[in-house]
């Protein structure tokens, strides 16, 4: 009888040492996951608040830029109209302007795609860390979980 009683609490104690020890296994993982969501979650924010930070100054050079491109182009026209009378040197300072006028358009084409691009920049990473908010509410919901249930049941 002593040895059956002896095996049944070696039993016993086995199982709730295992579940025990499963649980603290969980809460661990759990733990490692939520403090690499956070950072991750940190790492975004960074990222977000630099595009951000980036963002009006782009605004300004493509503004800047499509504005000297429609001054350019305004002083290609006039260099135009003065060639049209067929004087060698207004026709090359013409052709002058046109490839000024080009160039300042190639640059505020670039501009503006900055700006479309630090906005898809700034689009992606607010939803990236959405993402990773609702990763960890899930993951803080289970921690809470893991920590309400008790290891053992008298």
């Amino acid at each position: 009888m002593k040895k059956f009683i002896l095996a049944v609490t070696i039993a016993v104690l086995g199982l709730t040492t295992q579940a025990f020890s499963q649980k603290n296994v969980d809460t661990v993982r759990l733990n490692k996951q939520y403090a690499d969501i956070t950072k991750e979650i940190a790492d975004l924010q960074v990222k977000l608040q630099d595009a951000q930070t980036k963002l009006p100054d782009a605004q300004t050079k493509a503004q800047d830029a499509s504005q000297a491109s429609k001054e350019s182009a305004q002083k290609s026209s006039n260099q135009a109209q003065k060639a049209s009378n067929g004087d060698y040197d207004n026709t090359r300072k013409a052709r002058k302007r046109a490839n000024q006028a080009a160039s300042k358009s190639s640059d505020a084409k670039g501009a503006n795609e900055d700006v479309t691009s630090l906005n898809r920049k700034i689009e992606d990473l607010n939803k990236e860390i959405s993402k990773k908010q609702k990763k960890q509410q899930e993951l803080q919901s289970k921690l809470t979980a893991a920590n309400a249930v008790p290891a053992t049941n008298p």
